[in-house]
């Protein structure tokens, strides 16, 4: 949204009685089950980058695409021995990549 938008919401607010839409308004009172919670994480720029990109071909925002991917963990009950290390995989294709191009 820009300034310009901006500026006109505020001038249309400002200018225009509301009262008609604020009284015939309903109080949504539905509850969830359970809450969302936010939490910051962080990750290396490539990681994001790739999410993201991820996301944009899936059509969903990013923050999206990462809560399905961590509720899909946590339901397969990962074991501890199954689990590989972000940094062992990139270590991994970096090397594979390298091996290709010299040979």
């Amino acid at each position: 949204m820009t300034t310009a938008d901006l500026d006109a919401l505020r001038e249309h607010y400002d200018t225009t009685d509301t009262t008609a839409e604020l009284e015939s308004a309903e109080l949504d009172t539905s509850t969830v089950s359970e809450p969302m919670v936010g939490i910051t994480i962080r990750l290396p720029a490539s990681t994001l980058d790739a999410g993201r990109a991820i996301a944009r071909k899936q059509g969903v925002k990013v923050t999206a695409l990462l809560r399905r991917w961590i509720e899909q963990n946590v339901a397969e009950g990962t074991d501890e021995d199954q689990v590989v290390p972000v940094a062992e995989l990139k270590r991994l294709i970096a090397r594979t990549a390298h091996d290709r191009r010299a040979g």
